[in-house]
């Protein structure tokens, strides 16, 4: 042993370290427990909380504004807060000074109510959170009506969200007639509402009125802009009429000739409860596939409703291979690909299926296959791909509103069959194969929509031919050709070399960053080129390649469960030939009424409106509707009549 250990063998050893944060942290509890040390005094329900204005001021801009202002309260120190609990207080002070805050559901809400008073945001968040969790038919609306007095995004988000999915059970609550106005009107107004008709949007705000008639009338006019009126059948306008005139108002509807497009494009977008989701499953080919089948190929594209089981083909479409597809609401978009003939496609096709068929919009620039193509923001985005030029690195937009297509920065490689999702106003292109030598890249690129512009993050394994799904804390991606193995950087290895097939799924956070927390289980077998999608919060997978040969099941799976979970059918199991998989994707499609609605060809008189009284005194007799049939029994009023 050297002498100098052995001599010092017997000292003592040197303390750890004290991180600068839990040293403050106890220093805070000190100060907490030393009146003496304390220069301000929060007074609540006559009893005295000795404080100190730094710390409260170095938290709360309320504070910081009470101490700085000038005022009596800036010089002694004392600051009343009237008609405060000084249980609450007491309580919120012990978190600024421990970090730790006791509270219960029966006492969750005073204290929210004090932290937004005082704000303190980051007791305001904890306490947020925890009420959002605990949202239940009972109190959903008292919290939504405390998220909308005091604006806080989270909460008023939280509470909607139940309210819009629960309409039909809570606008009959004993809270739904205390709301406020401007509440109403935010709530009436939602496209989230979970309702099948628009008659009950008129019942909430006839109840609304009813519990103050006096007072509440004349806000019903203005209410009844909040309803959607071309989702009326005359039947059910004439209703609204009649309980109008029962109310006590005169009620002068606005008409249109209107064909069953123009119903619909003019109501302000169908209601959550108006359309059931559906899953597409587009089973696009290679090109020899193409040339090698003589049947129908034109019905390719095939609507699957997971729940009930029921398959429905969309209508015919020619057919290419390997186009971009992606999804907009209740619209398909089919972009490029390659015809049988070897030619390069430029088209864009949308389906409605509100209409239940196909229209051709402007085409790409560029005519272009093998290429990403996503939504973002109302906007279409075509990336990369190649064509008989060959491989494109070139990238164009195109806003679905405008119907324009325009150019966007280029990519900064060429790529083709990356997992590709939109997230946050992001597009992110994760591993795939680039330039025409099949090299994969280890690493994904990320196209920022605001800036126009694209980055290359770096992966630690290489990916080709994944899923992406897009759900609401991140992306997930599925399967693939992977492998681990580095002999060099970017580029690092063919894909003619033939990675293996994996079953592995992970979990990617904003800016490409790989969260180890959220766990995505294994498929139950190596899958690539696989469809996937998300469906009523679970995420489907559909056919694929497993190794060389194609396969033809569905799996789903939901966040929080241990395993995949495969569905009763198979992708083949109605004879479909096709069976390569290219997208999966959901879609919004109308109940059987409102489609009925958009079909409709002829011009009728449509109720789009409450009249404005001034113009309608100068309407002609020819301007009237039909007499309407006899009026459909009317709803129980729970708010018993005038």
């Amino acid at each position: 042993m050297d002498p100098s250990e052995e001599d010092g063998a017997n000292d003592e050893q040197p303390e750890a370290a004290v991180s600068l944060k839990a040293c403050f942290s106890q220093g805070l509890k000190h100060l907490h427990h030393r009146p003496e040390l304390c220069d301000a005094t929060l007074i609540a329900g006559g009893k005295r909380f000795p404080c100190n204005r730094a710390l409260l001021a170095s938290i709360s801009p309320y504070f910081q504004a009470v101490f700085t202002s000038g005022f009596k309260e800036s010089q002694d120190g004392e600051v009343l807060l009237e008609d405060m609990d000084p249980s609450v207080l007491q309580n919120l002070l012990g978190y600024l000074y421990s970090g730790e805050l006791a509270f219960s559901p029966g006492s969750a809400e005073d204290l929210f109510i004090a932290a937004s008073r005082l704000q303190l945001s980051p007791a305001l968040t904890l306490i947020s959170r925890f009420l959002t969790e605990r949202i239940s038919p009972e109190n959903c609306l008292r919290l939504y009506m405390l998220g909308h007095d005091h604006n806080h995004p989270a909460l008023l988000h939280g509470a909607l969200r139940y309210l819009a999915l629960h309409f039909g059970l809570l606008f009959e609550h004993q809270d739904f007639p205390q709301l406020d106005l401007r509440a109403l009107t935010c709530i009436l107004s939602s496209d989230h509402l979970v309702v099948a008709s628009e008659m009950e949007v008129f019942w909430a705000a006839q109840r609304w009125v009813r519990a103050e008639p006096s007072k509440r009338l004349p806000e019903l006019k203005m209410l009844l802009g909040c309803v959607r009126f071309p989702l009326l059948s005359q039947e059910e306008v004439a209703q609204v009429q009649a309980e109008a005139e029962r109310l006590g108002q005169q009620l002068e509807v606005r008409w249109q000739d209107l064909d069953g497009a123009g119903r619909l494009q003019v109501n302000g977008g169908l209601r959550r409860g108006m359309y059931q989701e559906k899953i597409v499953c587009i089973k696009v080919p290679r090109l020899r596939d193409i040339l090698s089948v003589s049947e129908d190929m034109d019905c390719y594209m095939e609507c699957l409703n997971p729940t009930s089981g029921s398959r429905t083909k969309l209508p015919a479409l020619e057919l290419v291979a390997l186009p971009g597809c992606s999804v907009l609401d209740q619209r398909l978009y089919i972009s490029g690909g390659k015809h049988a003939d070897g030619s390069y496609s430029s088209a864009l096709h949308e389906y409605n299926s509100l209409a239940d068929r196909w229209t051709q919009l402007p085409a790409m620039s560029t005519p272009r296959s093998v290429h990403m193509f996503l939504t973002c923001k109302q906007k279409l985005f075509a990336l990369s791909g190649w064509n008989d030029a060959g491989p494109l690195a070139s990238a164009e937009s195109f806003d679905v509103a405008q119907q324009l297509w325009a150019s966007i920065a280029s990519l900064p490689i060429v790529l083709r069959f990356s997992a590709s999702a939109p997230y946050k106003n992001k597009l992110y292109l994760i591993g795939g194969d680039a330039d025409s030598d099949e090299v994969v890249y280890k690493g994904l690129l990320i196209y920022d929509t605001h800036l126009d512009t694209w980055a290359q993050v770096p992966l630690e394994f290489s990916l080709h031919g994944a899923a992406a799904v897009t759900i609401e804390a991140g992306i997930c991606v599925i399967g693939g050709f992977f492998s681990r193995k580095v002999t060099q950087p970017y580029p690092n290895r063919r894909f003619s070399q033939l990675l293996p097939c994996t079953s592995k799924c992970f979990f990617m956070q904003e800016d490409g960053i790989i969260s180890r927390e959220v766990a995505i289980p294994s498929l139950p077998l190596p899958l690539a080129f696989a469809g996937a999608t998300s469906f009523q919060g679970r995420i489907y997978v559909i056919g694929g390649v497993c190794t060389s040969r194609t396969h033809d099941a569905i799996y789903h799976w939901q966040p929080g469960e241990a395993a995949w979970t495969q569905y009763p059918e198979n992708l083949t199991s109605q004879g479909t030939i096709v069976r390569r998989v290219l997208k999966c994707v959901t879609l919004k499609v109308p109940i059987p009424k409102l489609r009925a609605l958009a079909q409709e060809t002829s011009a009728s008189r449509v109720a789009v409106g409450i009249a404005d009284p001034q113009l309608s005194l100068e309407k002609s007799e020819k301007e009237q509707p039909p007499p309407p049939p006899d009026l459909a029994p009317r709803r129980p009023s729970t708010g018993g009549e005038l």
